[in-house]
C-alpha cells in the first residue's frame, strides 16, 4: 500500500490570514483540498493520512467529506516542529500498516505535485529504499556565517535543491524515528527527514522535481500566483 502523509500542522502565520494557510481559499477551495485532490486522483496512492494542528482535526474530516476525499483514512495531531509532526504521522500508523507499506510525505501548501513526481518518487524508493525530490541548483551558493559576507563559493554543479515528497517504507521511517527520539538525533527546530537520514548515514537518493512544485504558499502575494497557475492547468 502507498500512503500519502500530508503535513498540515503549521500555523502559516506569514500568510497573515488569521488561520493556517492550508485552510485559506484559493480559487474557491481551501488550499488543502487542492493538495489532497492530487492524491485522491492519483492511481499510485491507496490511502491518505493528514497530520493537522489539533484545533483543525475535525475541520479536516469535514472538508474531506464535503469534497469527497475518500482515500483519507487517518488524521492525527501535529507537533511543535516539522520533525515532531513527521514523527506523529509515523507513530500514528503503528499497528495499522505493514512495514513494507510505503509512506510518501507531502505538503499541504503546494498543489503542484505532478503524477510524474509521484511515480518517480515511488520508482526510486523501490530501487534504493528511499527517495527525496530535488532539482539541480540554478545558481552558485555563497557560504556565510554572519549573513553579510562570504569567503567561500559552492558551485551549482555539485548541489541539489531539496523538496518534497520524501518517500520510504513505513518500517524504515518507524525504525529511524524511534532511534532519533530515543537518542536525541536531529530533533531540533530546523531538523527534518533529510537531515535525519544524513545523520544516520543514509544516502539521499534523488527523485524527480519540477520548478512548479517549488511553488509553496507562504505570503499573501502567493494567492494570485497560485490561482494563475491553477487556471493555466484548467483546474479552476
Amino acid at each position: 500500500m502507498n500512503i500519502a502523509v500530508m503535513l498540515a500542522g503549521g500555523p502559516g502565520e506569514r500568510m497573515g490570514a488569521g488561520r493556517p494557510k492550508q485552510f485559506i481559499e484559493f480559487a474557491g477551495k481551501p488550499l488543502i483540498i487542492h493538495c489532497l485532490d492530487l492524491y485522491e486522483q492519483s492511481p499510485n496512492i491507496d490511502a491518505i493520512e493528514v497530520v493537522s494542528h489539533k484545533d483543525w482535526i475535525n475541520h479536516v474530516w469535514q472538508l474531506a467529506k464535503e469534497y469527497n476525499i475518500t482515500k483519507l483514512k487517518w488524521v492525527c495531531e501535529g507537533g511543535d516542529t516539522c520533525q515532531d509532526s513527521t514523527r506523529n504521522g509515523i507513530f500514528n500508523l503503528e499497528g495499522k500498516v505493514q512495514d513494507d507499506d510505503v509512506l510518501m510525505f507531502v505538503m499541504s501548501s503546494s498543489p503542484f505535485v505532478s503524477e510524474a513526481i509521484i511515480e518517480d518518487s515511488l520508482r526510486v524508493c523501490k530501487e534504493y529504499g528511499s527517495a527525496f525530490a530535488c532539482m539541480q541548483c540554478k545558481y552558485n551558493l555563497a557560504y556565510t556565517e554572519d549573513g553579510i559576507s562570504s569567503t567561500h563559493i559552492n558551485f551549482k554543479e555539485n548541489h541539489k535543491t531539496l523538496n518534497m515528497p520524501w518517500t520510504s517504507t513505513f518500517g524504515k521511517f518507524n525504525k529511524h524515528f524511534h532511534k532519533a527520539y530515543s537518542e536525541g538525533i536531529e530533533i531540533e527546530l530546523r531538523s527534518y527527514v533529510p537531515t535525519l537520514w544524513v545523520a544516520l548515514g543514509e544516502p539521499l537518493y534523488f527523485s524527480l522535481d519540477t520548478p512548479k512544485n517549488m511553488l509553496h504558499a507562504t505570503y499573501k502575494e502567493d494567492v494570485e500566483i497560485f490561482e494563475a497557475v491553477l487556471r493555466s492547468e484548467k483546474r479552476i
